[in-house]
């Protein structure tokens, strides 16, 4: 009897301790650079548009002057993108309209330089409304002075001398009250950043209010702000540490209870693609702030300069003629790669003279974006970065390491890895990595995702029931014995799946094809019908026209599983193993528009009679996946 106790006793243990073993987690989630613009991508969605420039010219111009501005702030310092319908409209919008509000106005001002524009509203607004709302109209006033334009109101010295001069006793600044406010702060650290290293009082200053921000952060690894823990806070942070060169995912600074502030901030989103501001609907504000966070994150890693210091910036006179290319010293895509304004705050200035803390004083490290550097996008959504006449396409090796590959323009083939340096933008060569061509595959955890805690559970269940046993005085050895191969069928089954998150599932996959097929998804058949569902664009165009590589024996099924990866759109397959059935594409299903809606595909013109898993596809085939309301009739 106390030996059938001792082996019951020893087998619940055992049980119990592996389980615990197994699953405890290595740390903080982490997120590559790819997944981080798997995010932004999924905003543009959330907000409608699977394209991002139609996104620009459709909503965000429609709605310049309220709700667009900080996206085009983010999106002109992410990419190539025209922006000439929304400066068009903002600027529409600020005719003869009197803005009250000095932040508001700075806003603007700060978004028409971001767009290249050389409306003289910046320069006036610079000499008028600086300071003319307290510590936030000071902020923004940085931000604009930081570009190289000038104010009567203050010089860039001055200015900065004013703003430290109204940080709080614990490190922090705030709008009111006698302590530090964490979003205040981050915001202040913000346009502080292109400073740091350059000016011992800054320094001290920044140091100070970082440390000070750590000691804020929740156990949660999030942030409050008015007595509430919210994703704006958290966001805000996140900015503050890239300008700065801290990485928000990496500082133990800024990781409690092994779960960084960048994590806690992405804890925030929904499945749609946006962002709560506490845990509950999706909101506007959260949303955009974090589309900010993470660009400034990327940005950081690519070596390029701050948020607020922005790449299109084009200096002209007051009077407002033809733009030139001086000024600013702002070595950005403008073309302008002089030396900095005189207080040597300009964009360009700062990475020449060692004051952004993230140069380290080496102006020909590509600090920034790079006259000789230029960013696309590729068919597939992947990152494509041109350096001196040489392509280079983003990419996570097996290590998870962020680097870029070498592709020859004329053959269209890898020809070596080269690491791109989170401190200073600079290619270092490195050794041929075939994985490097294929886009990250780690989940959203990064930690090997749900299989620890499943299996804990499992063998915590197992554990329990022989506890149970054991109370009940069931101590029979074939009891315990039964239970643990229960359990260990249990982990082997999740061994041997692999269930992916949402996150790895719509993680773009680079297919090296022997050739190409064009693949488009639209509903244009309810255009004029009432919509159902909010998830579908007013433009009726789920997916435009793109190009996907195939090889032989691959069928129409695969190039949308390969399309639904790259652009995160969901797929509804109901179908049996080998005979695919789509039921829904992107929430839009059959049914949904009555009895005979649904969706087709047609090839080159036609309707095949085979199902997609049996459509073999070959070069230049043209693939439309269409929404019908009338099995097909009303396609023809």
């Amino acid at each position: 009897m106390v030996k059938n106790k001792l082996f019951a006793i020893l087998l619940c243990v055992t049980t119990l301790l592996c389980g615990v073993l197994s699953a405890v987690p290595a740390g903080a989630r982490s997120y590559t650079v790819a997944q981080v613009q798997s995010l932004c991508d999924g905003i543009v969605a959330y907000n409608g548009y699977h394209d991002t420039q139609a996104f620009i010219d459709g909503y965000l111009t429609d709605n310049a002057g309220s709700t667009s501005e900080f996206y085009v702030l983010a999106l002109s310092q992410s990419g190539d993108y025209d922006f000439s319908s929304y400066e068009s409209a903002l600027l529409s919008y600020l005719d003869g309209r009197t803005v009250s509000s000095a932040t508001s106005r700075e806003k603007y001002a700060l978004t028409l330089a971001a767009v290249g524009s050389t409306n003289r509203y910046i320069a006036d607004t610079a000499d008028e409304a600086i300071g003319g709302l307290g510590m936030m109209s000071l902020v923004f006033g940085l931000h604009l002075l930081n570009n190289g334009y000038d104010s009567r109101l203050y010089s860039t010295d001055g200015l900065i001398g004013e703003i430290l001069s109204r940080v709080k006793d614990d490190g922090g600044w705030a709008v009111m009250g006698s302590w530090g406010d964490v979003d205040v702060t981050a915001m202040t650290l913000q346009a502080l950043a292109p400073h740091y290293g350059g000016r011992g009082d800054v320094t001290d200053a920044v140091d100070r209010a970082v440390d000070w921000l750590s000691t804020k952060q929740l156990d949660s690894g999030g942030f409050k702000t008015m007595g509430a823990e919210n994703c704006e806070s958290a966001a805000q942070v996140v900015m503050a540490l890239s300008d700065l060169g801290v990485d928000p995912q990496t500082d133990s600074r800024f990781i409690k209870n092994g779960t960084s502030v960048m994590e806690a901030m992405l804890d925030y989103r929904l499945s749609n693609g946006g962002f709560s501001h506490t845990g509950n609907d999706g909101n506007a504000n959260a949303t955009v702030e974090v589309f900010c966070a993470l660009t400034a994150y990327r940005r950081m890693c690519y070596g390029q300069g701050c948020f607020y210091q922005l790449d299109h910036v084009v200096h002209d006179a007051p009077s407002g003629g033809a733009s030139g290319s001086g000024g600013s010293g702002n070595a950005g895509r403008s073309g302008n790669s002089g030396g900095g304004s005189d207080n040597g705050s300009g964009a360009g200035g700062n990475g020449a003279s060692g004051s952004n803390a993230r140069s380290n004083g080496n102006a020909d490290s590509g600090v920034g974006e790079r006259s000789d550097q230029h960013v696309e996008y590729n068919s597939n959504g992947n990152r494509v970065i041109t350096v001196n006449g040489q392509k280079f396409i983003e990419a996570t090796n097996a290590a998870g390491e962020m680097v870029t590959v070498n592709v020859s323009e004329t053959e269209n083939t890898p020809r070596e890895t080269r690491v791109l340096s989170d401190r200073h933008g600079d290619f270092q060569s490195g050794a041929t990595d075939d994985a490097a061509m294929r886009s990250a595959s780690a989940d959203e955890s990064g930690r090997g995702g749900y299989k620890p805690y499943a299996i804990l559970g499992v063998i915590a269940v197992a554990g329990g029931v022989c506890a149970v046993l054991y109370l009940m005085k069931k101590r029979s050895k074939k009891h315990y014995i039964a239970v643990g191969l229960i359990a260990a069928a249990g982990v082997l089954f999740i061994l041997i799946t692999n269930f992916e998150s949402t996150e790895a599932h719509f993680q773009p996959q680079d297919v090296e094809g022997d050739f190409t097929v064009t693949l488009s998804i639209r509903c244009d058949t309810i255009k004029d019908l009432e919509k159902k569902n909010n998830a579908v664009p007013d433009n009726c165009i789920i997916l435009d026209t793109r190009e996907f590589s195939a090889s032989s024996g691959d069928t129409v099924y695969d190039v949308l599983q390969n399309a639904a990866r790259s652009y995160r759109i969901s797929i509804d397959n109901r179908g049996s193993e080998g005979a695919a059935y789509i039921a829904g594409i992107d929430s839009l299903y059959e049914f949904d528009y009555g009895d005979l809606s649904g969706w087709m595909y047609r090839v080159n013109g036609d309707f095949p009679d085979v199902g997609c898993q049996s459509c073999t596809v070959h070069d230049g085939d043209r693939i439309e996946w269409l929404y019908t309301t009338n099995i097909g009739r009303d396609l023809e």
